[in-house]
């Protein structure tokens, strides 16, 4: 996947305002960036296999540590607000003319880093890019407050460039070169034991004799491919519903790549194989339950034949050798289930000791009901136990109990 990162300078967009850029594969980063500069009308087009990441200087934000109040991350929309609020003492700025930005997993961080910026210069700018037919899919910072340890990035000439630290605990700062006169203006003694330096290559020999440490060198802007990682979008708020679509164009270009790329043709292939054997199995699957129903059918259909001939037409053979079993019965003179006799015997046998037996009863034909129950929850549950035994099922309605056969037995 390509990443297309501009770099946001400062100042209000213009017709002759120029971009610094790079464009660069993310799965496979170069040891150094092919930086370019172009006004809006030349910057590269991205397409769909690319994304576009707006990347705000340094030195257009600034960093605050802020505990948020419990239980704000409940109210998003006084979110915002609430950040105006505790920020307004610490900022030089109007909060309400700055954007604001929260860091990644903020609910679940104490004191979570907040960066602020112009929200007329942001927007112009991203607008700008827009209007030239570029879409922003995400919106990072240059450097973040990252890291256990401090590090140090040297950027620019010995002249003009500037020393930006970075660090978890403390944020970020810069300081001018021209206003370091020794290390103990950067340095305590506590981070000279761990602090990491990187300086591009105009500026090595200077951080190397003031500072005291070796500095490795690194191609110019290559701290923008660890600005990518950091997790950090300033797309909140006012601009979050623009980041919606981004993202929404990211899924579709994602599911573009898996679809058109050549490197998942095997992944594809292999889906499609799995769907096919899952599409036959379930086939098989549904035809051998059939033919057991079916076999199942007629062999019930066969039994209802062999056991009375004289019937003619088989529609549901259970149900209809139940109706010859209950025939055959009653023209015998044989009790059956649902018969007064038999469930009035089956309710004594089964009635709760040391209780008084019921001495109102309605009967229809399987269903047995005593309107006025006296008989508390554990008896009745030891009545329904006993009866369950015997074929019958056993429920209560309103101040009624109902005993009645189960699942149609004769």
């Amino acid at each position: 996947m390509r990443t297309l990162i501009i770099q946001l300078p400062f100042g209000m967009p213009g017709t002759t305002t120029v971009y610094a850029h790079a464009l660069v594969h993310t799965d496979s980063p170069p040891a150094s960036l092919n930086v370019q500069w172009a006004q809006t009308p030349l910057l590269p087009r991205a397409d769909r296999q690319t994304e576009v990441v707006a990347l705000v200087p340094a030195g257009a934000l600034s960093w605050h540590r802020v505990t948020l109040p419990a239980g704000l991350h409940k109210q998003a929309s006084r979110l915002q607000a609430a950040l105006q609020g505790l920020l307004e003492d610490a900022l030089l700025d109007d909060p309400a003319q700055l954007h604001l930005a929260l860091q990644a997993q903020w609910k679940n961080t104490e004191q979570p880093w907040v960066a602020a910026c112009d929200r007329a210069w942001l927007s112009a700018q991203l607008q700008a890019l827009e209007s030239a037919g570029i879409t922003v899919h995400r919106i990072v910072p240059e450097f973040a407050p990252v890291g256990a340890a401090l590090h140090i990035t040297a950027v620019g000439p010995a002249d003009e460039g500037w020393l930006w630290l970075q660090q978890a605990d403390r944020g970020v700062w810069g300081l001018p070169m021209a206003s370091v006169l020794t290390a103990q203006d950067v340095l305590s003694d506590e981070d000279r034991g761990s602090a990491s330096l990187s300086a591009e290559p105009g500026v090595v020999t200077w951080v190397t004799e003031r500072l005291g440490l070796k500095a490795p060198m690194v191609a110019p802007k290559q701290h923008w491919l660890q600005a990518l990682g950091t997790g950090w979008d300033l797309a909140q708020f006012e601009f979050q519903a623009n980041a919606r679509a981004r993202r929404l164009k990211n899924w579709q270009r994602s599911a573009s790549h898996l679809w058109h790329s050549r490197d998942w043709r095997p992944a594809r292939w292999g889906l499609g194989v799995l769907l096919a054997s899952q599409l036959l199995g379930l086939n098989v699957w549904a035809f051998k339950t059939r033919a057991d129903w079916q076999a199942q059918q007629n062999s019930w259909a066969q039994m209802l034949r062999e056991t009375f001939p004289k019937t003619q037409v088989v529609v549901d053979a259970p149900l209809q050798m139940t109706r010859e079993v209950a025939r055959l019965r009653q023209g015998s003179g044989q009790l059956s289930a649902s018969d007064l006799e038999t469930m009035l015997s089956a309710l004594g046998q089964s009635w709760p000791a040391g209780t008084a037996a019921p001495s109102q009863y309605q009967f229809e034909p399987g269903q047995l009901r005593l309107p006025e129950l006296t008989l508390n929850d554990s008896a009745q549950q030891a009545l329904a136990k006993a009866l369950n035994a015997q074929g019958y099922a056993w429920r209560t309605d309103g101040t009624a109990g109902v005993m009645s056969t189960q699942g149609g037995q004769p």
